[in-house]
Parts: C-alpha cells; sequence; structure tokens
C-alpha cells in the first residue's frame, strides 16, 4: 500500500506529464498491469493504453485541477480540460490506485459530447 505523500506525488507527475503532452513521462508513471476504465475504453496493459495516453494529450490545449483528495494508496482528481477545437471546455473527475509508485488502476468520467467533435469530419469550406 503506498504512503498518501507518495500517491499525490505520482498522480500529480503524472498529470504534470501528459497534460503538457509529455507522454513519455506520463507512461512512466503507469504499471505494466495498468487497468484504464473510460467512458468508451478499457485497457488492461500500460502498453494497451499508451496510444489513447498519446491522442489525448495530443488535442488537450491546458489542464488545471479544480480539486486532489487523496487517502493511502487511492486519489480522486477533479479538473478542467481545454480541448482542441472544435471541442472545448470539459470536466472531468479520474480515479487512481497506486501501487509500488506506479499508477495500477485509474478510471475516468466525463460527459464526451465535446471529445466526440474531435472525431467528426470538419465541413467542407465554402468557395
Amino acid at each position: 500500500m503506498s504512503d498518501p505523500d507518495e500517491t499525490r506525488a505520482v498522480v500529480e507527475a503524472y498529470f504534470t506529464a501528459w497534460s503538457t503532452n509529455n507522454v513519455d513521462a506520463a507512461y512512466a508513471c503507469l504499471a505494466p498491469d495498468l487497468e484504464f476504465i473510460g467512458p468508451s475504453a478499457h485497457y488492461t496493459s500500460a502498453e494497451q493504453f499508451r496510444p489513447a495516453l498519446v491522442g489525448f494529450a495530443a488535442v488537450t490545449r491546458s489542464a488545471r485541477i479544480a480539486e486532489l483528495i487523496v487517502e493511502r494508496d487511492r486519489a480522486a482528481l477533479l479538473y478542467d480540460c481545454e480541448l482542441a477545437p472544435p471541442a472545448g471546455p470539459t470536466r472531468i473527475a479520474s480515479f487512481f490506485r497506486v501501487e509500488r509508485g506506479k499508477i495500477r488502476w485509474y478510471e475516468t468520467r466525463f460527459d464526451p459530447t465535446e471529445f466526440r467533435k474531435l472525431a467528426r469530419p470538419a465541413p467542407p469550406k465554402s468557395e
């Protein structure tokens, strides 16, 4: 079981890394046997999760922590994320479990409405 200081440090390091598009540093915070659960995906290893991490980091313009609560090896993180146009601001809640200095379990929840705009093709430009 991780102590609260270690849990906070790992979660903050992960958040800072992916939100500044430093994917390698973010990936280093993840346990190889990571379990990730999100609104539209479920991964059972850090390797499976990496492409999603790369993609999300690339479309994030900024992210700011609103609240981080830590209890022993668990953390709850609420943050505001500004996604690339045509998407916009999204509030996200993420939950973590840290084991041996790595994020072992990670669940995130958000309204995917803005995120889906990134997957839609842009309308044709009129001449």
